[in-house]
C-alpha cells in the first residue's frame, strides 16, 4: 500500500507530539520537519531521523520530500504557510484554529479547491466515544427539534502560561484569547451537536489575567428555527464542569466532564403541552442507556483518516470547511461585544477585519515574557 509522506511544520510544541503520532500509523511516513527556531528544527529532525528545515518553511514545501504537511505553527502565521503548501500541490492538515479571521480561512478554503488538494483540521475530540455517540443521537432525531443549547467550558490557565511567549494573549500575536486558543475544540463539538446560530449577542471580559485579550467570553445565540442558546468559556475557572446540553422536543442530551446522559419525554413536550388537561401534569421523563462505541480516539485517528481520505477517498472526520464554524462564532462574539449589539451570521468579513485592525493598532504586544516552548503534558505523550 502506498503511504503518504508527511512533513510537520512547527515542532516546538504540539508538532512534536504529531511526529510521534505519525510514526505509529501504517498509512503515513514522517519525512521532514521544519521550525522557525534552527536549534529546535535540528534537534527534532535528529530525534526522528528525518531532514530538518530551519526558518521559513518554503524549503520543506519545495523539497519534494512530502505529499502532505501538518501545520502546527502558531495560528497567526499559519495562513501563508498553508497557501504556499497548497500552491505546491501538497495536501494540508492544519492545527486549530484555521486562522485568526474568517476572511483568511475563506482564502485557504478557496486555495484548496483551486489546487484540488485535501484540507483537514485537527479536531481530534470529534473521535472521543462520548461525542461519536452524541452525534449519532442527534442525527437520529431522538431529541426532536432542539429548543435550547448550552455550553459551559472552564479552560483554566495561570499567568505563567500567558508569560511563556510574547505572542500569547495579544491581538497582534493571537487575535484573541480564550475563544481563539483554548475553546475551539469544545466550540466545534457544540456546533456539531447543536447546529450553527444565525445571530449572536456576545460579551467579553479580561477579569483575572494581565493580558490584552479576553479571559472570559459568553454569548446568547439565536437559531434559524427559533431555538436559543447560551455559551460561557473562561480561563479563570478551573475544571471540572465542562458541559454541553441540548434540550429538544423529545429529549435532553447532556455531556458533562466526559459522561453522556440522555432522557426522553413521553409524549413529546410540544404535543403534551398542547393536549394535556391536568393542571400539574408533565411528560414522563425516561432515562435512557447510552452505550459508548469501542472506537479509537485522538490525534492519530485524525491523521490516519486524513491519509486514508487521500489514498482511498474515505470521508474526512474533520474537513477544514467545518473548521470555519467555530472560528466564525468566535469572530462574531468579539465583534458583537465590540459593537454592544447582536451580530448576524455569516458575519461581514470586512467589518471583522476592520475591528481586528483597530485592536492591533491600539495594542502593541506584551514585552515581559519567560519564553518556554513545550507541549501540554496532557497530550505530549498521546498519539
Amino acid at each position: 500500500m502506498k503511504t503518504i509522506r508527511f512533513g510537520v511544520i512547527g515542532v516546538g510544541g504540539m508538532g512534536q507530539a504529531h511526529c510521534r503520532s505519525l510514526q505509529q500509523i501504517a498509512e503515513v511516513q514522517l519525512t521532514a520537519v521544519a521550525d522557525a527556531d534552527p536549534a529546535v528544527a535540528e534537534r527534532v529532525g535528529r530525534e526522528f531521523g528525518v531532514p530538518a528545515f530551519a526558518g521559513a518553511p518554503l524549503a520543506l514545501i519545495r523539497s519534494g520530500l512530502c505529499d502532505a504537511v501538518l501545520v502546527a505553527t502558531p495560528h497567526p502565521v499559519r495562513p501563508p504557510i498553508v497557501l504556499a503548501a497548497m500552491q505546491a500541490g501538497l495536501h494540508v492538515l492544519s492545527e486549530k484554529p484555521l486562522a485568526e479571521t474568517v476572511s483568511a480561512a475563506d482564502r485557504m478554503l478557496r486555495a484548496a479547491r483551486r489546487a484540488g488538494v485535501a484540507f483537514g483540521i485537527m479536531f481530534q475530540r470529534r473521535t472521543e466515544p462520548a461525542f461519536v455517540a452524541a452525534v449519532e443521537i442527534v442525527r437520529s432525531g431522538r431529541l426532536g427539534r432542539i429548543h435550547r443549547t448550552a455550553l459551559i467550558s472552564p479552560e483554566y490557565r495561570s499567568q505563567a502560561y500567558y508569560n511563556s511567549a510574547g505572542w500569547r494573549a495579544t491581538w497582534r500575536g493571537e487575535g484573541g484569547g480564550v475563544l481563539m486558543n483554548q475553546a475551539p475544540h469544545i466550540l466545534d463539538l457544540f456546533l456539531l451537536l447543536g447546529g450553527r446560530p444565525v445571530q449572536v449577542l456576545g460579551r467579553t471580559e479580561t477579569r483575572l489575567h494581565q493580558i490584552e485579550v479576553e479571559d472570559l467570553a459568553e454569548a446568547l445565540l439565536t437559531y434559524a428555527d427559533g431555538g436559543t442558546g447560551y455559551l460561557y468559556c473562561s480561563t479563570n475557572e478551573p475544571p471540572p464542569g465542562q458541559m454541553i446540553e441540548l434540550f429538544g422536543d423529545k429529549g435532553k442530551l447532556t455531556y458533562r466532564d466526559g459522561k453522556l446522559t440522555l432522557v426522553t419525554y413521553e409524549p413529546a413536550v410540544e404535543e403534551f403541552t398542547r393536549t394535556n388537561t391536568e393542571m400539574w401534569a408533565a411528560p414522563k421523563v425516561l432515562e435512557q442507556p447510552v452505550p459508548l462505541p469501542d472506537v479509537p480516539s485522538g490525534h492519530a485517528v485524525i491523521i490516519r483518516n486524513f491519509a486514508r481520505h487521500i489514498l482511498f477517498k474515505e470521508p474526512l472526520i474533520a474537513p477544514a470547511e467545518e473548521g470555519l464554524w467555530s472560528l466564525e462564532l468566535a469572530n462574531a462574539i468579539w465583534l458583537s461585544a465590540h459593537l454592544k449589539a447582536p451580530v448576524k451570521l455569516p458575519i461581514s468579513r470586512r467589518a471583522y477585519d476592520r475591528f481586528l485592525a483597530v485592536k492591533r493598532r491600539r495594542f502593541t504586544g506584551r514585552k515581559r515574557v519567560a519564553e518556554q516552548r513545550m507541549t501540554d503534558p496532557r497530550f505530549g505523550g498521546q498519539a
